[in-house]
């Protein structure tokens, strides 16, 4: 009769600690997917992230920095950093990719008429030549 009793004590505030609201609560976790579809947020996220997560280095101990990088918000940072710096080296990567000057367009073929035939080659004489030529 006692145990029972015991495990109700025991699972009734931990169960009613999951349900209150916490400081994560307020900030959603926001996917790579989002944020890649998201450029402009992304980029003004790692903007803000890169001065918090040096301004939290400095300001934290070890343990609460590290806390902080897993919480929802370090783990926004760390996704838009991430997506930030993939579209920038796409970009850069496409601008190099791309000819600085543009290609001439291809010229249209002279007329048949003002095309010169080569002249035509005789069997007899290639064979002669490949039995001169060094091996």
């Amino acid at each position: 009769m006692r145990s029972p009793t015991v495990a109700a004590l025991i699972l009734i505030p931990a169960l009613a600690g999951c349900e209150g609201t916490s400081a994560e609560g307020a900030t959603p976790m926001k996917s790579a997917t989002y944020y890649t579809q998201h450029l402009q947020e992304a980029h003004d996220v790692a903007g803000r992230c890169k001065l918090l997560d040096v301004q939290k280095q400095r300001t934290l101990s070890v343990g609460d920095y590290q806390e902080w990088q897993i919480s929802n918000e370090g783990v926004n940072c760390q996704t838009a950093l991430s997506v930030s710096e993939a579209a920038s080296l796409r970009e850069f990567v496409l601008k190099q990719s791309r000819p600085a000057v543009p290609a001439a367009a291809p010229k249209a073929p002279p007329p048949s008429s003002s095309v010169n035939s080569l002249p035509e080659r005789h069997p007899a004489k290639l064979a002669s030549a490949r039995s001169v030529a060094p091996a």
